[in-house]
């Protein structure tokens, strides 16, 4: 199961003139609240811009919005744990703050605390927060947690709530695929790969469920093996492709 929010934020680099050249006007940036902490982000001073967000905290303000930045940042030092304290500390203060949720339920998924997960969504939904980004982590969760029925239907949900239909149908095959609803999966990600034939963990979880599908010909096997050659030079790391490719070749052998 895979499926976070956006970096913590974008920063525009001002061109200067070249000398004698007329340039047209650029827009200033406007100056926030965070803009300071934006500039030590991007030049990586990141305990700068820790030091800068941990001063404007005010003791017994709740500020879902400071919280989210100050994670961010231990995010970025690779301090995840902290983060999630952070977060979990902003959840508890204002439970039905989206975007808090929507981190927290992510960061909580990425080091496998799936029930975690599925609380702090399920908590939050009793506030009135519900979002696509929610249902597919809730979903994903499930999955994790084999509440495959249970997984399926909270797809269903992010759907209805707007989600991509490739996103959708991508991740109810790899939760068929764990239900050895072999034929469903692969029939849900021929879709997948029709629908976005750039998106190359479609064709590789393709080709896996072709693998993974009984019974199979030499054909499929060929056809598995091309989609996995396909994604390797955009997935080079992908321990999945590799696996992948070397059961391919050992099932073309007897066939």
């Amino acid at each position: 199961m895979r499926s976070i929010s956006a970096p913590l934020a974008a920063v525009l680099l001002a061109l200067l003139p070249a000398c004698g050249d007329r340039t047209p006007d650029v827009p200033a940036r406007p100056v926030t609240r965070w803009t300071a902490v934006e500039d030590l982000v991007r030049k990586k001073d990141l305990a700068g811009a820790y030091a800068a967000l941990d001063a404007m905290r005010v003791e017994g303000r709740p500020d879902a919005e400071l919280s989210l930045r100050l994670a961010e940042v231990r995010r970025l030092q690779g301090e995840v744990v902290k983060a999630i304290l952070l977060l979990r500390d902003a959840a508890a203060a204002e439970p039905g703050h989206v975007g808090v949720v929507e981190r927290l339920a992510a960061l909580y998924f990425q080091v496998g605390e799936y029930a975690k997960t599925r609380e702090v969504i399920e908590t939050a939904r009793t506030h009135g927060a519900n979002t696509v980004e929610m249902a597919m982590l809730l979903g994903q969760s499930l999955g994790q947690q084999k509440e495959y029925d249970a997984a399926l239907r909270e797809f269903e949900a992010a759907r209805a709530l707007g989600a991509k239909p490739a996103v959708v149908l991508y991740n109810r095959a790899l939760v068929l695929g764990q239900m050895q609803r072999n034929a469903e999966a692969i029939a849900a990600l021929e879709e997948v790969v029709r629908s976005e034939p750039t998106w190359p963990a479609g064709k590789r979880e393709l080709a896996r469920a072709i693998l993974d599908s009984k019974p199979k010909d030499r054909a499929d096997v060929e056809r598995a093996l091309d989609l996995l050659v396909a994604v390797q030079p955009e997935l080079p790391e992908d321990w999945r492709v590799q696996e992948s490719v070397g059961d391919g070749w050992m099932l073309l052998d007897p066939l």
